[in-house]
């Protein structure tokens, strides 16, 4: 009996996870839920995709999303996923877990002042300082360039009222691309870091 309690409340501790990071990847579900090692993680994603509660679509390696049980079974609010968000979301999550998984991370909420609005990837404040997560992926260097303007109007609004200057974070898989966006930022006048 405890031990059926104890498998119930771990499943559901990763349901709400994949609620929270989309898609995910064995390594980054173990990781973010301490699966233990990689056969442990294996065993226990393989019982609750059998079980019906989570399903997986196979790229370079598996990925994990919620299955229609899983969304019901947590109360999740969960739209329809795309196939074409797969790349952009587990780059996300890397980064996420590379920063050490701030606990005021969040997903693509809308940032408005004035008549501007930004969508980041994600945010989060760390020390009293936002940060602002930008994710490379498939978008053009013009749109990038276009966001890192915006961004540069609401680091003057962040600083006028919270007194310091925000942080957009940049992660990029090509080196040419980080480049870019370096001198973009540092044009702008953007305090930035890439990963």
């Amino acid at each position: 009996m405890m031990q059926t309690q104890k498998w119930i409340q771990r499943q559901e501790k990763i349901l709400s996870r994949l609620d929270d990071l989309t898609y995910a990847t064995r390594e980054q579900l173990q990781i973010t839920e301490q699966l233990g090692g990689s056969r442990n993680a294996h065993r226990i994603l393989f019982r609750m995709e059998k079980e019906k509660s989570i399903s997986s679509v196979r790229m370079e390696r598996k990925v994990y999303y919620l299955s229609n049980k899983g969304k019901e079974r947590i109360g999740s609010n969960q739209g329809e996923l795309k196939r074409s968000w797969i790349t952009h979301t587990l780059m996300r999550n890397d980064l996420y877990i590379k920063l050490g998984m701030p606990d005021t991370w969040e997903v693509e909420r809308p940032v408005t002042w004035g008549n501007n609005k930004l969508i980041p990837d994600a945010r989060f404040t760390r020390n009293g300082i936002h940060h602002f997560v930008e994710i490379d992926n498939q978008q053009t260097m013009r749109t990038n360039e276009d966001k890192i303007k915006l961004y540069k109007d609401l680091s003057h609004v962040i600083f006028k009222q919270f007194h310091h200057k925000p942080v957009l974070i940049w992660y990029t898989l090509s080196k040419v691309r980080r480049e870019k966006l370096k001198e973009a930022c540092t044009k702008a006048g953007v305090k930035h870091v890439l990963h």
